[in-house]
């Protein structure tokens, strides 16, 4: 089974988080550009955050990332 043949039919709102050096998991230009450009979300609902990290990425920015996304999809905590 190869993954990139299922991307295009993801289409839910999508935050990828990855690091720009990460050549162990997942490199930037052979893996994770192309499943994001494949995405079957819409671009308004997809979004790539590219640390300038490796397979490690900043605990706060990522926390921030995530809880913006959350927050704009789900709604703010009461």
């Amino acid at each position: 089974m190869d993954q990139i043949n299922y991307v295009t039919y993801v289409n839910v709102s999508t935050l990828m988080l990855n690091g720009k050096y990460d050549v162990v998991g997942f490199p930037y230009e052979t893996t994770v550009k192309p499943m994001f450009d494949l995405l079957g979300t819409p671009k308004e609902h997809k979004r790539l955050v590219l640390f300038e990290t490796d397979h490690f990425y900043p605990r706060n920015e990522t926390i921030k990332e995530m809880d913006a996304r959350l927050n704009k999809y789900l709604g703010r905590p009461q």
